[in-house]
């Protein structure tokens, strides 16, 4: 059960649905309730297809390219770390001009982003791929949940509520990035 939780919450951390709610909101504003509803579909529809795409077949494409797992741990942490500087500090490189934001950026890069597509790798090989596949369809079931009532939930939490979660989510987020980059450099050493 502690695995499962462990696995569970590193990929909803890195998922990050309350991060994007933000997104979602101002992305989806001008759409109706239905193409809207639709959006939001194939987005975590897509998320679910690239996290099992990434779950089965990602450490074949290591192999192929011979990252060893310590390097991906390193590499991964450092880009966490980056990510969730830049997030906490509001430099965010997404606009909304673009016309199918179902795909882009909603499904990629703003829910399977290289954070979570990383830790679903790390939880797979930590874990065993029945808690990962568990914790990832668990947690599309939340995000969907959770953009489908994002209004609602900026409209309790507030907009300065909603910015002090997101800096909450992207300290955890680079707390994951540096245990990432040790336990990498640890695996390094070990060897």
């Amino acid at each position: 059960m502690e695995k499962f939780i462990a696995s569970l919450l590193s990929l909803f951390i890195t998922l990050d649905p309350i991060g994007t709610i933000p997104f979602y909101i101002s992305f989806t504003s001008k759409l109706k309730k239905e193409k809207k509803s639709r959006t939001l579909l194939i987005s975590i529809f897509i998320c679910f297809i690239i996290s099992l795409l990434f779950l089965y077949f990602g450490e074949i494409l290591f192999k192929y390219l011979k990252i060893s797992f310590s390097d991906f741990l390193i590499a991964s942490g450092i880009i966490l770390l980056i990510f969730s500087i830049t997030e906490f500090i509001g430099a965010t490189q997404f606009k909304k001009e673009q016309e199918d934001i179902a795909i882009v950026p909603l499904a990629i890069p703003l829910l399977a982003g290289p954070a979570y597509l990383t830790t679903i790798l790390i939880s797979k090989n930590f874990y065993g791929t029945e808690i990962t596949l568990l914790s990832i369809f668990l947690n599309m079931i939340f995000a969907y949940l959770i953009l489908f009532y994002s209004q609602k939930i900026s409209n309790a939490i507030g907009m300065v509520g909603m910015k002090g979660i997101i800096k909450i989510i992207t300290l955890f987020l680079a707390a994951l990035g540096v245990k990432f980059i040790k336990e990498g450099v640890e695996q390094i050493v070990k060897y």
